[in-house]
């Protein structure tokens, strides 16, 4: 009534409370007998002049504490002004609009917000409809509301941007509008097959009703994968998602400008290389471009960082004081990667390295530790504590390494055997394949069977360790454990071609360079993200981020995901069976734009204070009629 609802109307039953006052005034009511005089002329007024105030007290008394019971009973239904809100009890119809990039294909989305329009305006007459967007994330663009003209605003209002598609996102983004209640949700989408990510969780609880309104995709797309810099040009490859042969024209742009073009010819289902030189000057971003008038326009655009990757700084630590032989292999191993410009190796012995403050030695990404036998005692305490704190650590128990104070310099015990392990012919074997330092090993041809070691340090068994590698013998190769906050990797024979030959060995640089890269994961510095993620304070779009100014700024590029280019659909009926039913029970409060209204307008607080007010008025017409 007058548009006004209530939160918790069942508090609204305490109202007959007022009725209480009523019955008990109409109950004492005193009926004053009459005594007929035969002259009035005798009788004073005054008696009848009190008779009549006092019954103006009684019904003013009596409007005071009806008044303070039902104020009290309507401000705890807690009242608002409803408006186009719909009431939490009401049923609703969730349309979700696909706005990915495969709904980004020329005429594509008018479809989509035609059928979504068409969605609110086939929902029930006694649902209140909300809309709900969807991407790599859900928002809900208008809660449950009775104005489906505002509803039919905001899909005219949609666009399709570059993000990806994540339908779990979209079903727990609905769970939450439709709640406990009756309810049915409208799915309006191209089906794509990609958009049941397997890490997401989401689904729709029982009963509610599901209807997929199918957006056919694009019969082809061509999408921009991958570009890269190398040396004075950038490689680029083009994918033909279509099943007919395809032709397209690859432009390397930078600064605005076209300096290379390439055509591309791709077989069905195929993808085509292309090599577009060019002088780059002091580096950047570049943009990879193709017309692509057919399918999704986002991924016709690549970017690609010019800039060298800054170098990771790692440090080696060696026994030999004049630095002529050790730590040569592993320096001169990682001085390859990355075209020689991914690490920075500094080799020191430990007279030098002790010398170093903490900061100098945070300042490495990783330590290899090739010798101990010239670390002084502040080395070894400057060592210990790095890697307590986070360090990483590769350490070789080669015969430059001293047994007796490694526990000092690790700040742990081993359980290292000092004896050195005469082992003639033994080879190494991965323990775990997958490890992300024998990836380049998978193949036969990288297989580290080959590698022979004459001698090692054996280690005792320790619950916290894991064996990556072991020797043909049984015996440990190399370990994995946690020290501290930091993490240190035990190669127990030497990497200085002195009880193995394993540096001489083809694969030792991509061993030395995979280990490298795990020590020192998360010091690199990115240059390249892909939607969804971006760097901090950068919007969700594709493009180039800048970061600093001067000699400091620095080029990060941002693009969209390609899993996103496949326009392979699933059919209504599958998409139907991936949705995961969850318990009524387990449903959550849904999203109530009333209760957000009524927060906004606390009409309760005002009901209490008028409460109030008349029972303090009571009380002072009280204390005078007493």
């Amino acid at each position: 009534m007058f548009g006004i609802s209530f939160l918790s109307p069942l508090f609204l039953i305490g109202a007959l409370a007022a009725a209480v006052p009523i019955l008990l005034h109409l109950l004492h009511r005193k009926t004053e007998v009459v005594i007929d005089f035969p002259s009035v002329r005798l009788l004073t007024r005054a008696p009848v002049q009190q008779q009549r105030r006092r019954r103006l007290r009684e019904l003013i008394l009596l409007a005071l504490r009806v008044a303070a019971l039902i104020l009290l009973a309507v401000s705890f239904a807690r009242p608002y002004v409803a408006g186009a809100v719909a009431p939490l009890s009401a049923p609703v119809t969730v349309v979700a609009l696909d706005t990915s990039m495969s709904l980004s294909a020329p005429g594509q989305f008018a479809k989509a917000q035609q059928a979504a329009s068409q969605a609110v305006d086939a929902a029930p007459a006694s649902h209140a409809v909300a809309l709900i967007t969807f991407a790599d994330s859900a928002s809900v663009a208008v809660q449950p509301t009775s104005d489906r003209g505002a509803v039919r605003a905001a899909i005219a209002a949609a666009s399709a941007g570059p993000g990806g598609t994540r339908y779990r996102t979209v079903l727990a983004s609905a769970s939450e509008v439709v709640g406990a209640r009756e309810g049915r949700v409208v799915m309006v989408t191209d089906l794509q097959q990609s958009g049941w990510e397997a890490n997401d969780d989401g689904g729709l609880p029982d009963g509610v009703e599901v209807t997929v309104v199918g957006v056919a995709p694009p019969r082809t797309n061509l999408a921009v994968t991958s570009a890269v810099r190398r040396a004075r040009m950038v490689a680029a490859t083009v994918q033909n998602y279509g099943s007919e042969e395809a032709s397209a024209a690859v432009r390397l742009v930078v600064e605005g400008k076209e300096v290379a073009r390439a055509n591309v010819t791709m077989a069905p289902l195929a993808a085509a290389d292309a090599e577009l030189p060019g002088a780059f000057g002091s580096g950047g971003a570049a943009q990879v471009v193709i017309d692509d008038v057919d399918g999704y326009q986002p991924d016709n655009t690549r970017y690609v960082v010019l800039d060298p990757r800054p170098s990771v700084s790692i440090a080696a630590l060696v026994a030999d004081p004049t630095g002529a032989t050790g730590g040569i292999y592993v320096e001169r191993a990682l001085s390859v990667a990355g075209d020689g410009r991914e690490f920075a190796v500094t080799v020191a012995d430990g007279r030098v390295l002790s010398k170093w403050t903490a900061a100098e030695m945070a300042n490495h990404a990783a330590l290899v530790v090739l010798g101990t036998r010239t670390l002084d005692r502040s080395g070894r305490e400057l060592v210990k504590t790095y890697l307590a704190g986070g360090g990483q650590v590769l350490l070789t128990l080669g015969p430059d390494v001293d047994p007796g104070t490694l526990a000092d310099v690790i700040g742990t015990d081993l359980g290292v055997v000092p004896a050195p392990v005469r082992t003639p012919g033994a080879t190494l074997v991965a323990s775990d394949s997958r490890h992300p330092i024998f990836r380049p090993f998978l193949i036969p041809s990288g297989a580290l069977g080959d590698v022979q070691v004459d001698q090692h340090r054996r280690l005792n068994d320790q619950a916290d360790r894991t064996v990556l590698a072991r020797l043909s013998g049984g015996d440990a190769a190399l370990t994995e454990q946690a020290v501290g906050e930091g993490r240190l990797l035990v190669f127990t024979s030497d990497l200085d071609n002195q009880w193995s030959r394993f540096p001489l060995h083809p694969s030792f640089v991509p061993f030395a360079v995979e280990t490298a890269r795990y020590l020192t994961r998360g010091r690199q510095q990115r240059q390249e993200w892909t939607l969804p993620e971006v760097p901090a304070g950068a919007p969700p779009a594709p493009g180039v981020v800048v970061t600093g100014a001067g000699a400091a700024a620095r080029a990060m590029v941002v693009n969209v995901d390609v899993r996103e280019s496949s326009p392979a659909a699933t059919s209504v009926d599958e998409f139907t069976k991936s949705i995961v039913r969850t318990n009524r029970s387990d449903a959550r409060e849904p999203i109530n734009a009333a209760r957000e209204v009524e927060d906004q307008q606390r009409w309760w607080q005002v009901g209490l204070l008028v409460m109030l007010v008349a029972l303090a008025g009571e009380a002072l017409v009280g204390r005078r009629a007493a």
